[in-house]
């Protein structure tokens, strides 16, 4: 057996989360969950480094997959574990995101709130204060659905535009209406500007 045969794939654990990473567009989400719930679990600190490297964005897409076959605990669960994961500011922005979005869709907004404006503070090191709004308008958008979706002063039609964007977050067939856009965006920025001020 040639060096380089031999180096290809020996570890099973290995074998199994590039077959989850690099499966086609026509694999089966069951399949992929499948892969990732046996090599996960697996992973230990003596693998090679190439291993290790794969762990994160291997979570990730579990989660992913969690969320397509609507197993929203499973799916907050393992973006939480990404978490611990995470390198990048970028990294650290979009998992926060990730889960701030579980949490909106359990209906915990306390936690979803506090996520969102995680991922925005990761936003802000990297976007000037003043191109926020725009920059990051789907966060600010997403945060103002978590602030007024529970609030005692909700509307029967911000209701239904609340049921329409849970279905619209999930990739579902919906009525959501994106003219209210701006409207959401606006709370969610004002929300942060007075956390920010609050925590200075």
């Amino acid at each position: 057996m040639s060096i380089l045969n031999k180096f290809h794939h020996t570890n099973p654990t290995e074998e199994l989360l590039y077959k989850a990473l690099h499966a086609d567009e026509n694999t089966e989400t069951d399949t992929i969950i499948q892969l990732l719930e046996t090599a996960l679990p697996s992973i230990s600190d003596k693998m090679p480094k190439r291993i290790s490297k794969m762990v994160f964005p291997a979570t990730i897409l579990l989660a992913d997959q969690y969320v397509k076959v609507n197993n929203l605990q499973k799916a907050r669960d393992t973006y939480e574990a990404a978490l611990s994961l995470a390198k990048t500011d970028m990294d650290k922005m979009r998992v926060h995101e990730s889960i701030g979005k579980m949490n909106y869709l359990l209906n915990d907004f306390e936690k979803s709130a506090n996520h969102y404006l995680k991922s925005l503070h990761y936003a802000a090191k990297y976007t000037p204060k003043d191109a926020i709004k725009n920059v990051h308008s789907h966060l600010l958008h997403q945060l103002g659905h978590v602030l007024l979706d529970n609030h005692r002063s909700v509307t029967e039609e911000q209701k239904k535009q609340a049921d329409e964007f849970q279905k619209y977050l999930l990739n579902q067939p919906n009525t959501y209406n994106l003219t209210k856009l701006n409207f959401y965006r606006d709370i969610g920025m004002d929300w942060r500007k007075e956390f920010h001020l609050f925590n200075q």
